[in-house]
């Protein structure tokens, strides 16, 4: 279902998760090269430094969260999941409150 795709896991994402990708014929990147970005928490800090980057500022990456995967492996499709629904935004929108990265403000 994942071969030829790459996936970076917060340390926020279970083993479950990962050996499913895994499984699935994905391998692992670094999150700068990776297809794809997973973790369970926007406030992880892992997470928090994709956030503050320049790429994440510049729309180049987007994290998703790891029930991505959960519901591509219950559906056994990874074209029946709409992966916009497992956006994960920075805590702070979670939050309601404004963001300022730090990125911003070096």
């Amino acid at each position: 279902m994942f071969q030829s795709k790459t996936a970076w896991f917060s340390t926020s994402v279970g083993r479950e998760c990962q050996n499913y990708w895994a499984s699935e014929a994905g391998t692992t990147a670094d999150w700068r090269t990776a297809d794809y970005l997973f973790s369970e928490d926007a406030a992880n800090p892992d997470t928090l430094r994709i956030y503050e980057s320049k790429d994440y500022l510049s729309n180049k990456v987007t994290v998703f969260h790891g029930m991505f995967l959960s519901a591509c492996e219950k559906r056994h499709s990874v074209k029946s999941v709409c992966i916009g629904h497992y956006v994960l935004p920075p805590a702070c929108v979670l939050d309601g409150e404004q963001c300022l990265p730090s990125v911003l403000n070096s």
